[in-house]
Formats: C-alpha cells, structure tokens, sequence
C-alpha cells in the first residue's frame, strides 16, 4: 500500500527536507518518468502500476523483520 500525504496550509513545506519513516521506499524518479511518458498523473495510477516502484526493507534494529 502506497500512502501520499497531505500538508495543510500552516505546514512549511519551502523549509527543508521532510521524510515519514517507513518500510518500504518509492522510486519517484522512475515514477514520474513512467507518468510522463504514459501522460497520467500519479493519482490516476493504479494500485498494480504503483506497486513497480515501491521496494520494501528490512530493518535491521527490529528483530522481527
């Protein structure tokens, strides 16, 4: 599941560099090349198309991984 996240209007976006921690990371460059050569947008991409560009990890810290 890929998840895009908002900022409202009081959030600084011009600020600096903002990241969510997760487990998996998102190939935007190969992303938005496919957007552009497919002329979509990203929110008209399906689920299935997403999913090329998403890699999962592990983390090392969690035992459980």
């Amino acid at each position: 599941m890929v998840v895009f996240i908002m900022f409202d209007d009081d959030f600084d976006i011009d600020d600096g560099v903002y990241a969510v921690p997760s487990h998996y990371k998102v190939k935007v460059r190969a992303l938005l090349e496919y957007c552009k050569s497919k002329n979509v947008d990203v929110e008209d991409l399906t689920e299935e198309e997403i999913k090329q560009f998403v890699v999962y990890k592990k983390n090392p810290l969690l035992e459980d991984d």
